[in-house]
């Protein structure tokens, strides 16, 4: 199984994150490579996602399922492949912290500083996206206001005679698209 998660601190507040991440209406766009999605029911979609792994670019389609809603703090979903042998599940989860563990937090993350073109590429993302993430020692802990903790995880499993091969090929899609996704939300929300 291809799987990863990613975890984002914003200062937004817990409702409005909370607000957007229960309805997948809104959060759905901000996927890498998604092409469109149909809402069946407030618990059933239908995606279309151009999927790029290797040289292999195609569309795919996914039955998407909610699986749990726990208000104010959890979203669940599994994923299950429309004439491709795939599988998979995903989450949000959503934690209030106070200031003094939202700079905790950010201080245990904090890491090695970057190379050059690490930090040139992050440079690049941010003006792009616009707004920023929570940093160590950020608005949190300057402002005294509490912090939201966003965790996105998303595992995909490919079935099949070619299953190995494409399990090993797309876990580098599954950590762009988890990095991807919880970033695209908080820069969507903080930018409101």
């Amino acid at each position: 199984m291809a799987e990863h998660s990613h975890t984002v601190l914003t200062t937004t507040s817990a409702d409005a994150v909370w607000e957007f991440v229960a309805d997948m209406d809104h959060w759905a766009p901000f996927l890498l490579g998604y092409q469109a999605h149909e809402k069946k029911s407030d618990t059933e979609s239908i995606w279309t996602i151009k999927g790029d792994v290797g040289s292999l670019t195609r569309l795919v389609k996914f039955r998407v399922s909610i699986t749990e809603w726990v208000e104010p703090s959890r979203v669940r979903f599994t994923l299950e492949g429309i004439g491709e042998p795939m599988a998979g599940d995903g989450a949000f989860d959503l934690e209030t912290l106070d200031p003094s563990e939202a700079a905790a937090q950010g201080a245990a993350v904090e890491a090695p500083a970057p190379g050059f073109f690490l930090r040139l590429w992050a440079a690049l993302v941010r003006r792009v996206l616009g707004g920023g993430r929570l940093e160590a020692g950020g608005a949190a802990s300057v402002t005294g206001t509490p912090a939201v903790r966003l965790t996105f995880r998303m595992g995909l499993t490919p079935k099949g005679t070619m299953g190995p091969m494409i399990d090993a090929m797309i876990k580098p899609v599954m950590v762009a698209t988890a990095e991807d996704l919880a970033e695209r939300i908080v820069a969507h929300l903080e930018a409101r």
